[in-house]
């Protein structure tokens, strides 16, 4: 995977000629002025090397197979030789290249920590890219601009950028921990949508015991059930955001006013919450296979052939306990905002739109610039071909753009029409390989009929639920970059803390330990475990982050 560049003798000639640089961080091709295209200069070829993944449903990215492969390397003059490798052996393919010193490239879908970055960067792999973006490309700069937390997320400690982010702005992305309850079932009951911890448990209660489907069986309903292994469908996560905030995202801690990190899973408010669920569960309202069903376990809840038995559940989207597309049940739910608790708190989870990175450039490339100009072409905030093919495959098959008359799921005129799904887009689209901008409108620019679906409802749901409660950005604790030493520190702790919990946290629940009289015996081995010198190390490096 070494330098690749085809010239004809002549045009390097030409090249030495003109005074051209052979120097190792000279351009060896001729490109375009910014902002034209190709970026490749008529005559020339410049092969870019590219690890990636298998995104679902793409069988390959090589342009004789892929449509959205051709029309890129038309459009920007680039030759792509891919390194296609399945999605399950991604880690440990890249693992392996990194080791062995023969780089790509460009490296997609790593999704590299900040520590993992600092290493390559430090070892002199990886090309800063701030400069690049900043000269070259100004949507992904605009981005940048537009959103401070993706910029600092994307920011080492040595002030360099090393991964162009993919960035999910919708804000069914941002607040993706939801709640859903039976809208049927309040409205057999003459029940309202309750908005307190206490009018919630009341619904669930009525839910187990007053024949809730109107079927004549007062015992086949399951009130309120959970699971860890379906997405963002832990119902008493969601739960405990009553009473603190508490998101896997943010490492189970908050910053407090004071800019103390606090780990929530040994406060006093988690304490309560864990009361709260222990009592739900002595009740008999929250289903005992909370802690071992799978996601297959939950849907056949959801699916139930016949009568819908479930009441309530949280999930990312209806489609966590549903399949959606076999019936029209998705209708039969509601969004439950956050709850008030009896301290007065309610958190949305947030998943903040911080940016993932997905594209390093290494110091193989022989064209780190272009391929910066390249990859701007994926940030435009208007209609664009290959920002909207990377995800929504081919214009005339998988979409047409909209007509007048066509109207999205708020009722507002839409931009597109999806004729097809992510099963039936192979070899037309990448399916959101790499980095990408969706933003905040991006999910409700297709059309709909009637009520809109599951899906494209997310929007306006999220908006009036969830977004008011997310916490502030002052609460969050963004990823952050640890040496060899700390990051091993750290993962010892975090695995050994992880470990006890699951176990003790179940325990409470469901009452195989009494919380009040083990609570102190709790604290004290997450202490021994090492809690306090976890928190010591993040208290440092968040401090040094806002120097």
């Amino acid at each position: 995977m070494k330098l690749k560049i085809l010239l004809t003798a002549a045009l390097m000639m030409a090249l030495t000629g003109c005074g051209g640089d052979d120097s190792e961080n000279a351009t060896p091709v001729t490109l375009t002025p910014t902002g034209t295209f190709p970026i490749v200069a008529e005559g020339e070829e410049l092969i870019i090397d590219i690890f990636a993944p298998l995104r679902s449903g793409v069988t390959t990215y090589a342009r004789e197979e892929n449509s959205l492969t051709r029309e890129f390397e038309a459009h920007t003059g680039l030759t792509i030789d891919w390194s296609e490798v399945p999605s399950a052996d991604r880690m440990q393919k890249l693992n392996s290249i990194m080791q062995s010193g023969l780089y790509p490239d460009v490296i997609l879908d790593h999704w590299w920590s900040k520590s993992e970055q600092h290493l390559y960067s430090e070892q002199g792999i990886l090309v800063p890219l701030e400069d690049l973006i900043a000269e070259h490309a100004p949507h992904i700069q605009a981005v940048l601009d537009k959103y401070p937390l993706v910029k600092q997320n994307m920011t080492l400690d040595d002030g360099h950028i090393y991964s162009i982010p993919s960035l999910d702005a919708s804000p069914q992305t941002e607040a993706n921990y939801k709640m859903w309850i039976n809208q049927v079932w309040l409205d057999n009951l003459g029940l309202e949508m309750p908005t307190t911890l206490d009018e919630f448990t009341e619904v669930i209660r009525a839910f187990r015991d007053e024949d809730a489907n109107g079927n004549g069986d007062p015992n086949d309903e399951i009130a309120l059930t959970s699971s860890f292994k379906s997405w963002n469908s832990n119902t008493m996560y969601f739960l405990l955001n009553s009473f603190t905030y508490y998101a896997q995202s943010n490492k189970f801690m908050y910053v407090d006013d004071d800019g103390k990190i606090i780990y929530t899973r040994t406060s006093d408010d988690f304490k309560e919450g864990v009361k709260y669920l222990n009592s739900l569960f002595e009740e008999g309202l929250l289903d005992e296979s909370a802690f071992t069903q799978d996601a297959n376990g939950l849907k056949q809840i959801g699916n139930n052939p016949g009568e819908n038995i479930l009441g309530a559940c949280a999930g990312g989207y209806l489609g966590s306990f549903l399949n959606i597309g076999d019936s029209d049940r998705w209708k039969d739910f509601s969004a439950v905002a956050p709850l008030i608790g009896p301290e007065g708190v309610r958190y949305t989870i947030a998943n903040p739109a911080i940016g993932s990175a997905v594209l390093s450039i290494t110091t193989e490339c022989p064209s780190p610039e272009a391929v910066v100009r390249a990859w701007d072409l994926f940030f435009y905030d208007e209609v664009n071909d290959f920002g909207i093919r990377n995800f929504a495959g081919e214009e005339g098959i998988d979409y047409v753009m909209a007509e007048e008359g066509d109207v999205n799921a708020i009722g507002e005129p839409a931009t597109y029409v999806r004729l097809t799904g992510n099963n039936d887009r192979d070899g037309r689209y990448w399916n959101q390989l790499g980095p990408f901008y969706k933003a905040e409108d991006f999910m409700i620019r297709y059309a709909v009929e009637g009520e809109g679906d599951a899906e494209t409802t997310l929007h306006q749901i999220t908006l009036d639920n969830y977004t008011p409660y997310l916490p502030d950005d002052s609460m969050l604790i963004l990823p952050m970059s640890f040496d060899t030493d700390q990051s091993r520190e750290i993962i010892d702790i975090e695995t050994a803390m992880n470990a006890y919990f699951d176990m003790t946290f179940a325990e409470f629940v469901t009452g195989k330990l009494d919380i009040d009289e083990h609570w102190d015996e709790y604290v004290a081995e997450m202490e021994k475990i090492g809690l306090s010198r976890y928190l010591e190390i993040y208290q440092a490096k968040y401090d040094q982050t806002q120097k």
